[in-house]
């Protein structure tokens, strides 16, 4: 067979590329076919940004470790801190080769007592945080510069003077706290104008009412919390309806009239704190709101029966110091725990479970207390506070009572063999808070540590009755002891005494001097109706949130009560000396002479033996 023949017109045909060789020639191909972008360039921090931050914690005294370049801070992604403590720094860069310093959070320090200047060049800030520091001044006008803040946080310092004007333009807030504070003057109402808030806190300060109507186009509100206002009064009509709200606080705010017969529509609301203002109106309007897990009404002049829907287990309830509030309580099974405080109010209790437990409240809002409602007139009372029952000689034993009845977000206790009363109202909307603290640490300086290792505590107030007294003076103690919080100026609290504030801002680290360290407060007082009351009150100041949320308002370790003259009260009597008889005084100068005999051979005998050796080395030198 001849050979094929080759067209000699024709190219040579070329040999087949390898494999490797194509698969490279189409990735080149493919890699062609996309768009090109460019290496991303370097980020860092805009250098007016930094300088600002620079200057801000250097005059703070802020120091970091080799992982913090101030510099370029931006750049650091891992800020030092801790809940309690924090400094740190966000930024926003958008794509750009420069970022800005977008979030700034210092809080914390208690040794940061001014705010820089050098602050208010952070023209890009969108959130401040300089909560539970030691600021102290006024806020400067300067703070119109932050026209971008949404989160604005101030609480928990000194800050005072009023609130200033130039705080108007911020109308891009979405939360603002400010509570306290020394912050006085006229209620803001430019706030009226941030329509955008969703949440809202301003207590514990130095402000003056009314509350603005205009606040009622605030209906963004998810959280708002008001007080402790004096000044000129106000109607509750600056409630917005707001399907947002869910916490509503307005204790101590000054507002008075009828509760409006058709209230705020507040179909989410689930805490609602209306203590101590003057608002009157039947109890029954307060019905839409019967689902809140927290309705406090208490202190005012709500009239009218005890709507049955009211008393449940889901809710928390307090209706105290209402004195025209009455019907009947519910008779209530044994197996349903309610949370309900309605002493003070004229509500007959005849129908609840053992009733006739609860005829010593008949003794706590009435003029005269009849001697049918105790059983024995009474001169002296101890409490263990938070404590079980604890014994202590001093010299005679003294038995502080058992105090471990938890009293739920609102409620009271009634020792009837004892004759005493506690009653406490209050709960922190955001966290379920604790009734009682203790701590196994040792507490230096008592030699009763036990009595001062636990404590009955509350949000809100705490009312101690001793019933059935007899009238006269009595010495009242009250025993403290800080177990919670380390610092000083982070749980302040108000004590009254029969009606009477004896201690405004009551500071227990400071006057013990020092966390875990005991401290007791003295105060002589007439009785004279056979009941003593003892007040002790939160007034909107202390941390919020150090070192959890609700670790604030009064604390007290044991409280006691005595007659002046009470033997328990001084130490036991010397014992008495009589004038020696005649036969005494002889048989005293016999048995001095006697002595004085003795000690004379003693003595004798020691010089002769001492005669005796030294003629015998005298005479035998070598001996």
């Amino acid at each position: 067979m001849l050979p094929p023949q080759v067209n000699p017109c024709l190219p040579t045909p070329m040999a087949p590329l390898p494999l490797p060789l194509l698969l490279a020639l189409a990735g080149l191909a493919v890699a062609a076919a996309q768009p090109f972008f460019p290496p991303p360039q370097q980020q860092s921090t805009d250098a007016s940004d930094a300088a600002a931050l620079s200057a801000v914690f250097q005059r703070w005294g802020l120091r970091y470790g080799p992982t913090v370049n101030l510099g370029d801070p931006c750049g650091t992604r891992d800020w030092p801190g801790s809940f309690a403590r924090n400094a740190s720094v966000g930024c926003s860069c958008d794509g750009s080769p420069v970022c800005r310093i977008t979030h700034l959070n210092v809080t914390g320090y208690w040794n940061l007592t001014e705010i820089p200047p050098e602050l208010f060049n952070l023209t890009e800030l969108v959130s401040l945080d300089l909560s539970n520091n030691n600021l102290s001044g006024s806020i400067p006008p300067e703070v119109a510069n932050l026209s971008k803040l949404e989160t604005w946080h101030f609480n928990n310092n000194q800050l005072s003077g009023p609130f200033p004007n130039e705080s108007s333009p911020l109308r891009n807030l979405q939360s603002l706290w400010m509570f306290d504070n020394y912050i006085e003057g006229l209620f803001p109402e430019f706030i009226a104008d941030f329509t955008n808030l969703t949440d809202l806190r301003i207590y514990g300060m130095k402000l003056q009412g009314p509350i603005p109507k205009q606040f009622s186009n605030l209906v963004n509100l998810k959280y708002l919390m008001l007080g402790d206002l004096d000044g000129a009064n106000s109607t509750i009509d600056f409630i917005p309806d707001s399907a947002n709200l869910s916490i509503l606080s307005l204790r101590k705010c000054g507002i008075v009239g009828q509760f409006p017969s058709t209230p705020p529509t507040l179909p989410n609301l689930t805490y609602l704190d209306l203590r101590s203002n003057n608002l009157s109106g039947q109890l029954q309007l307060l019905l839409p709101y019967k689902s809140s897990r927290y309705l406090y009404a208490g202190d005012n002049d709500f009239s009218g029966r005890l709507p049955a829907e009211f008393v449940q287990p889901s809710l928390a309830l307090d209706i105290s110091y209402n004195p025209f509030i009455n019907g009947l309580l519910p008779n209530n099974p044994t197996d349903r725990k309610l949370s309900l405080n309605y002493i003070g109010t004229a509500i007959d209790t005849s129908r609840a479970i053992n009733s006739e437990n609860l005829t010593l409240l008949n003794c706590l809002h009435m003029k005269e207390c009849n001697r049918k409602y105790y059983t024995n007139a009474i001169t002296s009372f101890a409490v263990n506070c938070g404590g079980k029952q604890t014994i202590y000689s001093d010299p005679l034993p003294i038995r502080f009572d058992d105090d471990t009845t938890d009293l739920g977000a609102a409620g009271f206790h009634v020792n009837t063999s004892m004759q005493w009363v506690v009653s406490h109202v209050g709960s922190d909307p955001f966290r379920e808070s604790p009734r009682f603290v203790n701590t196994s640490q040792v507490i230096l300086g008592t030699d009763m540590p036990e009595l001062y290792q636990t404590a009955r505590t509350s949000r809100s107030a705490l009312w101690y009755y001793i019933v059935g007294l007899s009238n006269g003076k009595y010495t009242v103690q009250l025993f403290f002891a800080e177990i919670v919080i380390e610092k000083p100026g982070k749980r302040l609290f108000n004590i009254d005494i029969q009606d009477r504030n004896i201690k405004t801002d009551f500071d227990i680290t400071k006057e013990a001097g020092g966390f875990r360290r005991p401290t007791n407060i003295t105060y002589e007082v007439t009785v004279v109706n056979s009941v003593l009351k003892i007040h002790l009150h939160w007034n909107g100041r202390g941390t919020c949130c150090i070192p959890y949320e609700g670790a604030y308002g009064p604390l007290v370790s044991a409280i006691r009560v005595f007659r002046p003259e009470s033997p328990n009260n001084s130490p036991p009597p010397a014992r008495p000396v009589s004038a020696p008889s005649n036969d005494d005084k002889r048989r005293g100068v016999v048995a001095g002479i006697a002595a004085l005999c003795i000690a004379a051979a003693v003595i004798s005998s020691s010089v002769v033996y001492l005669w005796w050796k030294w003629v015998a080395l005298v005479k035998h030198p070598n001996a």
